[in-house]
């Protein structure tokens, strides 16, 4: 009795055996490197939704192991064969059913795939996650990094990530080589998921001479109007003397345009400064 007991928990166990994998893809969109792992709720049939895919060959595999792999001769969808898969660009919903050897690419609308930066700047813990229009290129403005060195990922781990060794280029999936950022500074960000083109780019500052060029300045019906600036800036008022008249501080927006009062028939200074401001102007109240 025992020994039937024994065999009967030997032959349930057996499924649990067979079926505990993880079944992921791997190709030439990651250098073969780490698998993309997906999702399944009975072990027989695994997805992934929503997944960027670049023209790439493709294979499945088990356990992020060669022992168990299947690749395929037809896109988008077929059954097992030794070759690898040869995917077209796009955005899919993935399908793989290891009991009837089949798998599906289902073209989907494009979505955001979850692009980040990571390095230096935030001690390789978490991704600064880039923003994009079109799902395609993926970007992020004015922001500070530190000297030392980052990589582009996906999906906030490191199955799908790329470096490179300058400030721009076309990125290396899963690379040993990680990109030199010079010095601590603001830099402008983008990264093409299909290209693999990236850049780096210090954040373009204004000058003085360039905010004052810009920056209009004149007065009208005892209105001050200020165009081509925004931010905080002090107006002050002088005489031909260098005395001040009248001396406020002001938060200026587009269009902005304030009342003043000023002496009548008198030549004035008003001088406009703010960040990278410095703007003075004649003016004869009437």
């Amino acid at each position: 009795m025992k020994l039937k007991l024994l065999f009967l928990i030997y032959v349930i166990s057996i499924p649990s055996l067979i079926f505990s994998q993880s079944v992921g893809f791997l190709g030439d969109f990651n250098d073969w490197g780490n698998d993309v792992n997906m999702n399944t709720t009975d072990n027989i049939t695994f997805t992934l939704s929503n997944y960027y895919l670049p023209d790439t060959g493709l294979k499945f595999r088990q356990d992020d192991s060669w022992d168990n792999n299947w690749g395929g001769t037809t896109f988008p969808t077929g059954t097992w064969a030794d070759n690898n898969i040869p995917v077209e660009a796009g955005f899919y919903d993935i399908s793989i059913d290891i009991g009837s050897t089949e798998y599906i690419f289902t073209p989907v609308s494009p979505s955001d795939q979850n692009v980040g930066l990571i390095g230096d700047f935030n001690g390789w813990s978490s991704d600064l996650v880039l923003s994009t229009t079109d799902y395609i290129t993926y970007t992020a403005n004015n922001v500070a990094l530190t000297a030392g060195e980052v990589k582009f990922r996906r999906d906030g781990n490191w199955n799908v990530n790329y470096g490179g060794t300058t400030l721009s280029g076309t990125a290396v999936p899963n690379s040993g080589d990680n990109i030199p950022i010079p010095s601590d500074d603001n830099y402008d960000i983008s990264f093409n998921i299909n290209t693999l083109e990236y850049s780096i780019t210090e954040t373009p500052t204004m000058s003085i001479n360039n905010v004052s060029k810009q920056t209009k300045i004149f007065l009208t019906n005892n209105h001050l109007h200020i165009n081509g600036y925004q931010g905080m800036a002090t107006i002050t008022v002088y005489d031909v003397f260098g005395r001040v008249i009248q001396q406020s501080s002001n938060t200026i927006t587009n269009d902005f345009k304030k009342l003043i009062s000023l002496p009548k028939n008198q030549l004035l200074l008003i001088k406009v400064e703010g960040t990278n401001l410095k703007k003075v102007i004649k003016v004869i109240a009437r």
